[in-house]
C-alpha cells in the first residue's frame, strides 16, 4: 500500500497533463476501494488536525512566576497525556520530530519550561521581577510547578492519566514528584556529582575551606560558586537569545535563572527512601552516556530493581545523552510499549542496539548480571 500511495503522489506531480484525466482517477478509485488505505488517510488527516491545533500559552503560577506551555490533545479520551519535562537548557518544541511521533501514537502532549528558564523568564511583563530573585528555589519548588501543570493537563484534556517524562536535569526534579502511578526517567540526573564531577570537586574544595573560616567561609563559597555558574551560563543565554529572539534586557535575569537551577541541585543524589512508594519508575538510558553519570544511573536503577517488582530500564546502545533527539523512534516506541502493556516483561532490563535493530530482554537476576558487566566496562 505504501508503494501504491507513493506512485499515486508521483503520478499526480510528475505525469503529463493527460494523466490527470486518465491515470489519476483510476488511482483514486483504487484507493477509495481499499479500506486500509482509507483508514490510513483518515489517521494522517486526524494527526494533522491535532498538530495544527497546538495550543501555545503562558501559565501564571504567581507574581514573577510563569511557564511557557505547548500542548496537543490526545487522539481519544483513553489515550494518556505525556507531561514532557524540560532539559536544563529548554524544553522540546511541539514542532520537533519526537513530539510528532508521540502525537502520531495518540498521546496527548504537554511541553513546558520551568519558571527560571529563559523562555519562561522572557514572558514576564517589562518591569516584573522574577520570583526566583526574592525566593530561594529548591528542587521541591520546581516539582511543585510540574504538579501544578499536571492538574491543569487533567482539567484541559479531560483525563486523569497524566504521565511525567523527565529529561536529564529534571530527573532531579521528578524525584520529588508525588501521586503519579508512572514516571519515565530519560537519562536522569541521579546525582549532581556524577553529572559534573569537576564542579563537585570544586564545590567540595570550597566547602573544606569553610573549616578554617567559619564566619566568612560560607559566604565566600556561595559567591565563588555563583560566579562559576554565571560564567558557564552566560554563553548559553546568548545562544538562546539569538535563537528565539528573546528580549536582551532580560539577559541578567536569564543568567540568574540558570544559576538558580544549578544551586538547586548542589549535593543532590537520588534517595530511594524519599521516592513516592506508589510510583513506578521506568528508566531510559543512553549507552554512550558520560561514564560517571551512566555508572550512577545503573547503581540507582539496580537498587530500585532489588526493592520493586516493577522496576524497568531501557538501555539504548550507540546513542548519546539526548535520546529523544538522537533516537526519537526508539524513545517513542519504548514509551508506547510500557503504556500499552505490550512489553512482555514488567521488570528488568531491555537492551536495544539500533544498528542491528536487535532488542534483548533480561529479567530479574539476568538484568543484574548485565548491569554488573556494564559497570565493569565503565570502570576501565
Amino acid at each position: 500500500m505504501r508503494l501504491l500511495i507513493t506512485a499515486f503522489v508521483f503520478m499526480s506531480l510528475a505525469a503529463p497533463a493527460w494523466a490527470d484525466a486518465v491515470v489519476a482517477p483510476k488511482c483514486a478509485q483504487i484507493l477509495i476501494q481499499n479500506p486500509a488505505a482509507e483508514a490510513l488517510l483518515k489517521q494522517v488527516a486526524a494527526l494533522k488536525s491535532r498538530l495544527d491545533a497546538v495550543k501555545n500559552e503562558v501559565v501564571r503560577l504567581g507574581t514573577g512566576r510563569q511557564l511557557t506551555v505547548q500542548s496537543i490533545k490526545p487522539a481519544t479520551a483513553s489515550d494518556p497525556v505525556l507531561l514532557l519535562m524540560p532539559g536544563v537548557n529548554r524544553a522540546l518544541l511541539a514542532s520537533d520530530p519526537t513530539v510528532t511521533m508521540l502525537a502520531a501514537q495518540g498521546y496527548g502532549v504537554m511541553i513546558f519550561n520551568l519558571s527560571p528558564q529563559p523562555l519562561s523568564v522572557a514572558t514576564l511583563a517589562k518591569n516584573e521581577r522574577p520570583a526566583f530573585r526574592d525566593h530561594k528555589f529548591e528542587l521541591q519548588d520546581l516539582a511543585n510547578e510540574v504538579q501544578a501543570l499536571a492538574e491543569r493537563a487533567k482539567k484541559d484534556m479531560g483525563t486523569d492519566n497524566v504521565i511525567p517524562v523527565s529529561l536529564s536535569y529534571t530527573g532531579a526534579v521528578s524525584a520529588h514528584l508525588k501521586g503519579f502511578p508512572l514516571i519515565f526517567e530519560t537519562v536522569p540526573m541521579t546525582s549532581s556529582a556524577a553529572t559534573n564531577p569537576k564542579l563537585e570537586e570544586y564545590r567540595q574544595l570550597l566547602k573544606s575551606g569553610e573549616f578554617f573560616n567559619p564566619i566568612f567561609g560560607p559566604g565566600i563559597t556561595r559567591n565563588m560558586l555563583d560566579t562559576a555558574y554565571r560564567q558557564q551560563w552566560s554563553q548559553q543565554v546568548e545562544t538562546m537569545t539569538k535563537q528565539f529572539n528573546l528580549p536582551k534586557e532580560r539577559r541578567d535575569d536569564m543568567i540568574e535563572g540558570y544559576t538558580v537551577l544549578s544551586r538547586a541541585t548542589e549535593g543532590f543524589a537520588w534517595n530511594l527512601k524519599d521516592l513516592s512508594p506508589g510510583t513506578r519508575r521506568v528508566f531510559l538510558l543512553a549507552g554512550n552516556e558520560a561514564p560517571p553519570l551512566l555508572r550512577h544511573q545503573i547503581d540507582t536503577f539496580e537498587a530500585l530493581l532489588k526493592t520493586r517488582e516493577d522496576a524497568l530500564a531501557f538501555l539504548v546502545l550507540e546513542t548519546g545523552h539526548v535520546i529523544p533527539s538522537e533516537r526519537p523512534e526508539i524513545y517513542s516506541a519504548a514509551l508506547k510499549m510500557v503504556t500499552s502493556g505490550s512489553l512482555p516483561m514488567k521488570s528488568g532490563l531491555v537492551v536495544i542496539q539500533p544498528s542491528t535493530n536487535e532488542t534483548k530482554m533480561f529479567p530479574g537476576a539476568q538484568a543484574i548480571e548485565v548491569l554488573n558487566k556494564i559497570r565493569e566496562q565503565l570502570g576501565k
